[in-house]
């Protein structure tokens, strides 16, 4: 029997996820919840975002169950797993929700708007015995994962250095514009930057220390960020996020990682490897989509009861801790410990 799943938050990741779970055997959307009743009727029109364009502007909503409040779609006994793609700062809130209502979570990134919150979704997955899961797609993404199974076999040797560099136009199309709002979605420090850190995270490990600089439309405000994370063994890890471009600035994602024997770089859609003393060449990697791959995983995890070893959640919150680090660094001037 298939999973039933249930969407809340219509929005940009709303809409992807929904188009992603049509291609994922063993899962179903059987309700959906927004706050928006355009939404609710199938007119997807409004709804923006910075890659792609999944699922069409109308949707065929028959069979599916509509709620414009969260309590109602967390009290449907027919739902099985509720995929909080709201805005961040509200994910905490229907996430615990949802959690105690014994219904399996999928929540989109960052986990929390804050560490504090994300810690609370933890211990109301342990509390109700249920599965929390985190879409953290980089970890998906089929170049980066491969990549870091390159990096981590250790064949070209130890890394001396990486770079990575996630850009976009200002993102105005959110609903109600609240990605401008530092306070529910951190910014592109948290909201965008965050993908980098937290590949980082996942394959270097913890730093011990983070030192930023970042710039803004206003004083305060975050909507660039450079950080250096610190490592011992001379290792230089640095990321770059930026969103303060005009226009249509298109959407990019790069990096580069030194290695004692290679290189490997991904940029323009394509990795390359260049070893000491030999031709560069294109790397395969699998086929898939990072996002079909993230859901397909979390929803195995579910029916087979165990946690993702790729993304647990637990990961999760240490991605939103070294962010926040990152941001007191950028608006102090000062280097910050990583602690956790």
């Amino acid at each position: 029997m298939a999973l039933r799943i249930g969407i809340i938050g219509l929005g940009f990741m709303g809409k992807f996820h929904f188009g992603v779970y049509q291609r994922i055997e063993g899962a179903k959307v059987v309700a959906i919840c927004d706050v928006d009743e355009m939404k609710l009727r199938g007119d997807w029109s409004s709804i923006g975002g910075n890659i792609g364009d999944d699922g069409g502007q109308q949707q065929d909503l028959s069979g599916i169950r509509t709620y414009n409040r969260a309590d109602r779609l967390f009290a449907d006994g027919e739902v099985d797993v509720v995929d909080v793609t709201l805005p961040t700062h509200l994910h905490a809130e229907a996430a615990v929700s949802a959690l105690r209502a014994g219904k399996h979570v999928i929540c989109e990134k960052p986990m929390a708007r804050t560490s504090a919150q994300a810690r609370r979704m933890i211990h109301a997955a342990s509390k109700a015995s249920r599965r929390l899961f985190v879409a953290h797609c980089i970890r998906f993404w089929p170049h980066y994962a491969k990549a870091r199974q390159v990096v981590m076999a250790g064949q070209y040797g130890k890394v001396i250095s990486a770079v990575f560099t996630r850009l976009s136009g200002t993102p105005i199309w959110s609903y109600q514009n609240w990605l401008q709002n530092p306070g529910k979605s951190g910014l592109c420090a948290l909201d965008m930057h965050i993908h980098d850190a937290d590949f980082i995270l996942y394959t270097f490990g913890k730093p011990d220390a983070v030192t930023s600089r970042g710039s803004g439309f206003r004083k305060g405000r975050l909507d660039h960020i450079v950080t250096t994370y610190e490592y011992r063994d001379n290792l230089l890890v640095t990321a770059e996020g930026g969103w303060d471009y005009a226009g249509e600035y298109p959407f990019s994602m790069s990096f580069r990682i030194a290695m004692k024997k290679a290189a490997i770089a991904f940029q323009g859609g394509e990795l390359m490897l260049y070893p000491l003393g030999g031709q560069g060449r294109k790397v395969d990697v699998d086929d898939g989509d990072a996002y079909e791959n993230e859901l397909r995983e979390f929803v195995q995890c579910i029916a087979n009861g165990r946690d993702s070893e790729i993304a647990p959640a637990c990961s999760a919150v240490r991605s939103v801790q070294l962010v926040e680090a990152e941001m007191n660094s950028a608006l102090t001037g000062k280097k910050v410990k990583v602690s956790f």
